[in-house]
């Protein structure tokens, strides 16, 4: 499974319904292509970390590739990218 090292670029919320919501992450770097999935784990100084499930990739028209989750991070959070399921 590819593994890399990035920090998260920028946020935004996708949509909310049913009291779920579904955010959107870019990437610094990213080697997620539409179709993969994978998660991020994030680390705080504590030591606790927190990992989240990458569920899709949507690209917009500026090419920007958009990792959408059900949790958010913010900003300039460094994260250990993990591609689980690459695009066939």
């Amino acid at each position: 499974m590819p593994t890399f090292e990035t920090e998260v670029a920028d946020i935004r919320l996708h949509s909310q319904a049913r009291g779920r919501s579904l955010w959107q992450l870019s990437l610094r770097e990213s080697l997620f292509q539409p179709g993969d999935t994978g998660t991020l784990r994030a680390t705080a100084r504590s030591g606790a970390s927190i990992e989240i499930a990458i569920l899709a990739i949507e690209p917009d028209d500026e090419g920007t590739l958009w990792h959408n989750t059900e949790k958010p991070l913010l900003a300039g959070t460094t994260v250990t990218a993990t591609i689980t399921s690459p695009a066939k």
